[in-house]
């Protein structure tokens, strides 16, 4: 998991993925915590506008359909319900992650994302096509 920018803006994401207010960064945490209701939140209000906040929304909507997909799957064995809470706690790590440090990409999730998404702003500056 990187848990930085690419090296070329020296670990710093370009100013437009930058929160705009401090409520960006609670914001973009609670897109991991309730991905897909957050996502959609953001994504149908006018905070659709502020790229910080559409990169964390994109990004976490991908990782909740598939963290969905890990607990269907997880759910059907008795082994598998003992595992449940480690997608929980993923999520978790995603939230501190998304306020202390901003933008990171998920590995495999990241790329997903922006292959899914034509208006997903990328780490590296515009967005992804």
């Amino acid at each position: 998991m990187q848990d930085q920018p690419p090296a070329q803006y020296g670990g710093m994401p370009p100013q437009s993925l930058q929160p705009q207010e401090d409520n960006d960064k609670i914001m973009a945490a609670l897109c991991y915590i309730l991905p897909i209701l957050m996502s959609v939140i953001i994504l149908v209000t006018d905070m659709k506008n502020k790229p910080f906040l559409k990169y964390h929304a994109y990004q976490s909507l991908v990782l909740g359909v598939a963290l969905w997909v890990i607990y269907i799957v997880l759910g059907i064995t008795v082994v598998g319900l003992c595992l449940l809470p480690i997608p929980f706690v993923l999520q978790i790590y995603y939230a501190y992650l998304s306020y202390s440090k901003g933008i990171f990409t998920i590995p495999g999730v990241t790329n997903l994302t922006a292959q899914f998404f034509k208006d997903f702003p990328s780490p590296t500056g515009g967005t992804t096509i």
